[in-house]
């Protein structure tokens, strides 16, 4: 997709509210997510109890949303922003319906895929800040959207803990779970009629591309392959995919290991996954924005990652009767994690040659959208067939492979503080 053209012209730019509607349709997708995480293990135990069919949801999601990010840019760029971004929102109220509504399993599943289809919108978000921004100022516009994925990741399970303590409504009995689902529904419905009435396109016919779609622009594969060619590049994207997965493995067993080790509800398992999110928040927003430049973003690194891995390995060892023990675990983890992953970034980002800035980033994103399938295919099957605390062990041993390659490589060694997170890494770290 091609967002290097030039600004539209200051008496076409839209309005401040379109602009805060972007942010908008961004932080719903995460807001979203937030919502239904937390809920997935009891959603699924109607019809299944077992972690597979629980991470089997991630996945769907995740592949889905991998798949789609490219075509939707590519329609975006065919036919303008504004159609692209409406039909994402209407897409994701039907994913959200069909998920409260499904019957069966195999519902569920299409549902997700639905809604991981339409969440694919990044890219056409990420393209019309650039139609409106001037080059200078993108980085900091596209710091908003980041903004918009933590904030949707910390609001969501905080605002799943509160909804499923209301009672159902007559039409809904005993399905208090479903009216997170339904609430998210109706925010992007919500939001779809906001937009149709003040979003406006920002991509003029005449910068549209004229040639049609072909195979080739729909590859999500191709400019990572591409990128993975640059010297060193390619071990700080598998640094980077190793923390993703391992954070993928945790969103995908934690909630199944809260309901069938401690005995938690919804309530209690939204609130968990909350505070996970608001370390990330205040670790990435404020603590590694102060340590980073003073002891430079390998030494961040080194430092952050085993404390991730500690925290992986003792989240299974926390006694059910004692959730302070499981809160210091997870902080553990948060703590490490928040420390290392914007560093990460920031190495990688250094380590791109001059020009190849964006591809590099975006190769980083896919990486990152990657791990987000692939972790859930290892972590349900361990979690059923190997033991509780084996999809954990394993995030530990994956996090010491990331870290195996910055300390061996000597990958990092010039210091300098975090480039911003792309939104899928501030999602999967």
């Amino acid at each position: 997709m091609d967002i290097t053209h030039e600004p539209i012209a200051e008496e076409l730019r839209p309005r401040k509210r379109a602009s805060a509607l972007i942010f908008l349709i961004v932080f719903l997708d995460l807001l979203g997510v937030g919502l239904i995480v937390p809920l997935t293990p009891f959603i699924v135990e109607r019809f299944s109890t077992t972690g597979s069919a629980v991470a089997a949801l991630t996945l769907c999601y995740s592949a889905a949303q991998f798949l789609a990010t490219p075509v939707l840019g590519a329609l975006s760029d065919r036919f303008g922003r504004r159609p692209v971004l409406l039909a994402s929102l209407f897409g994701s109220a039907v994913g959200y319906v069909l998920f409260a509504t499904a019957g069966m399993l195999p519902l569920l599943y299409l549902a997700r895929i639905i809604d991981g289809i339409t969440g694919g919108n990044i890219s056409t978000a990420q393209a019309y800040i650039a139609d409106v921004t001037p080059p200078k100022d993108r980085a900091k516009a596209y710091g908003l959207i980041g903004a918009a994925f933590g904030l949707g990741f910390l609001l969501g399970p905080a605002f799943s803990a509160m909804l499923v303590t209301i009672p159902a409504p007559a039409w809904l009995p005993g399905q208090s779970t479903m009216i997170p689902v339904w609430t998210a529904a109706g925010l992007s419905l919500v939001t779809f009629a906001l937009a149709a009435i003040w979003l406006p396109e920002t991509l003029p016919p005449k910068a549209r591309r004229a040639e049609r779609i072909g195979l080739s622009d729909l590859n999500p594969l191709r400019v990572l392959i591409e990128t993975m060619r640059i010297p060193q590049v390619a071990g700080m994207l598998a640094a980077v995919f190793a923390a993703a997965f391992a954070h993928a493995e945790l969103r995908a067993s934690l909630g199944v290991l809260l309901r069938d080790k401690f005995g938690y509800e919804e309530v209690h398992t939204g609130r968990v996954f909350a505070y996970i999110g608001f370390v990330a928040i205040m670790v990435q927003g404020g603590l590694v924005r102060r340590v980073s430049p003073i002891i430079g973003d390998r030494r961040a690194v080194l430092f952050g990652l085993p404390l991730a891995v500690i925290g992986y390995v003792l989240i299974p060892f926390a006694p059910a009767d004692n959730w302070m023990a499981l809160i210091g675990a997870l902080t553990l983890m948060g703590l490490g994690a928040g420390i290392a992953g914007p560093s990460l970034t920031g190495i990688l980002s250094r380590a791109a040659p001059r020009g190849a800035e964006g591809k590099v980033m975006g190769a980083s994103q896919s990486v990152s959208a990657l791990a987000l399938v692939f972790g859930p295919m290892l972590a349900g099957p361990l979690y059923d067939y190997a033991g509780w605390g084996w999809p954990f062990w394993s995030a530990g041993l994956v996090v010491l492979v990331s870290l195996g390659i910055v300390a061996f490589m000597k990958i990092g060694r010039d210091g300098g503080g975090p480039e911003p997170l792309m939104p899928a890494e501030a999602e999967a770290l």
